[in-house]
């Protein structure tokens, strides 16, 4: 791939689909770098397409752009760590999504009248103020346990 030319921005961009400015912001951040300029437009290495579709299935995966610049910038421990990592927060998020689902489907099936009548809600009575508490701790904090 050393051996051919360059490839500018717009060529980038046609072929991944991806806006102009979307590959200017990766250059912002680290996550690509052009080659050089070609006419005052940014160039870049073949290797760039691969580079992108790296950082395509990363973000798919659910990493955040600061977290693909850290698997990028890693070996592949770092990655296959990160990785990890990755995956336990995806099972407790489907963990809290499996517990909504369960709690709607209950409420859906409940024959009470409205909410301010249902047991449903009966139920909870105090547990907002604890909810809110966890949430604001790991909000302002960082997960639990971190």
């Amino acid at each position: 791939m050393a051996d051919q030319d360059p490839i500018g921005i717009n060529e980038v961009a046609r072929t991944t689909g991806l806006q102009s400015s979307a590959l200017r912001y990766y250059e912002k951040v680290g996550l690509i770098t052009p080659v050089g300029r070609a006419g005052g437009r940014r160039q870049y290495d073949l290797s760039v397409l691969q580079r992108l579709s790296a950082i395509a299935l990363l973000q798919e995966a659910g990493f955040t752009i600061a977290e693909v610049g850290q698997v990028l910038g890693g070996g592949n421990d770092s990655w296959r760590s990160l990785a990890q990592k990755k995956l336990g927060e995806l099972d407790a998020r489907m963990a809290r999504i499996a517990a909504a689902r369960e709690l709607l489907v209950s409420a859906i099936r409940c024959a009470c009248s409205g909410l301010d009548t249902c047991e449903l809600v009966a139920e909870r009575c105090g547990r907002h103020r604890k909810v809110v508490q966890t949430l604001s701790l790991t909000t302002n904090r960082g997960p639990r346990g971190s």
